[in-house]
């Protein structure tokens, strides 16, 4: 079910003139208070975060233009659960099961730095993808070079300055400070190395350390391709917002607990597919909105049916109560 509901919200809008698809990944977590949950684990982003209890959540969406489709979704389960899998295994598994569309001639993968695996980066390379995934700063090159000491021991005045226009149909642009090298990286070949920072005068911890597998990239290509990032935070949002991904109050059933979460992901596909004809091509949209105006047709449906029903049944009211015609005898 959730694959067909998949496919039909794909058709349901129009394609990209030039064919490329881009698959966004990132996850969440959606905190829980009850400790019987099988699935719901306890962790943190870093040393100086505090900790947290809940379902850690993966997913993968679909994205061009201003349309983001959720097709695939995972669970990370606690280590101490005998079907444990890493999220970079998880993320793996979901690209191998991913359904992409007919119109579909390139894609292009988006990630964070938690992401740039290894193994991910050869399962992209083996399917003919390219991606656009920032890395952290202990990746070394091909030669041996840390990324952190290509940004430390980087001259200030070799940023060049870009702006780049946001996802969402806007006139505003955002304004970065980047450098490109070509470099090269074991088990992938071929890539370009892009730095890119809010202010030119910012510490070396702060640029991003981009890396993308595109044949002639450029530093502007591969900021604006990595703000592509920013739809699959929408998405996370309207998913635990509107459809209720993770709430629901379930048993100690595992498998329970991840179906729960199809409901709600087959929920916003759904709502997606309902409500196609009002996502236009090139305007912003939210699924709140979305979600008002179907409850709001729908109750208005209903109210017409009721009221259709009641006069149907005065008027029946009516005439069984009026008296029978007087008939004169010949």
């Amino acid at each position: 079910m959730l694959h067909w509901l998949v496919s039909e919200a794909l058709a349901a809008f129009p394609p990209p003139k030039d064919g490329v698809l881009y698959l966004v990944v990132d996850s969440t977590l959606k905190g829980k208070r009850s400790k019987k949950n099988p699935l719901a684990k306890k962790g943190r982003l870093n040393e100086y975060a505090p900790f947290t209890f809940g379902l850690h959540i993966v997913i993968v969406i679909a994205q061009w233009g201003v349309y983001r489709i959720p097709l695939a979704f995972r669970l990370v389960k606690p280590k101490a659960h005998p079907d444990y899998q890493s999220e970079n295994a998880l993320v793996r598994e979901m690209f191998a099961e991913v359904i992409l569309p007919a119109w579909c001639k390139q894609v292009v993968v988006v990630a964070d730095a938690a992401y740039p695996s290894r193994a991910n980066l050869q399962a992209i390379h083996a399917r003919g993808w390219f991606f656009v995934i920032a890395f952290p700063r202990t990746w070394k090159l091909a030669n041996g070079q840390h990324l952190r000491d290509v940004v430390t021991h980087l001259p200030i005045h070799l940023y060049r300055q870009v702006r780049v226009s946001l996802v969402a149909p806007t006139a505003r642009r955002r304004v970065f400070w980047t450098f490109a090298k070509p470099a090269q990286l074991a088990h992938v070949g071929d890539v370009t190395v892009v730095l890119s920072r809010r202010r030119r005068n910012d510490s070396p911890k702060h640029p991003k350390r981009l890396v993308t597998n595109l044949p002639q990239a450029t530093a502007h290509l591969t900021v604006a391709l990595y703000l592509r990032r920013w739809p699959v935070e929408l998405c996370i949002k309207e998913l635990k917002s509107v459809v209720g991904l993770g709430q629901h109050q379930v048993t100690k059933d595992a498998a329970r607990v991840e179906r729960s979460g199809a409901v709600a992901v087959m929920a916003y596909l759904l709502l997606l597919r309902l409500r196609a004809k009002q996502i236009k091509p090139g305007t912003s949209w939210s699924a709140f909105t979305l979600k008002q105006e179907l409850a709001w047709e729908w109750g208005t449906t209903q109210l017409h049916r009721t009221i259709r029903q009641e006069t149907r049944k005065e008027i029946r009211r009516h005439q069984a109560a009026e008296p029978p015609p007087l008939r004169l005898a010949a």
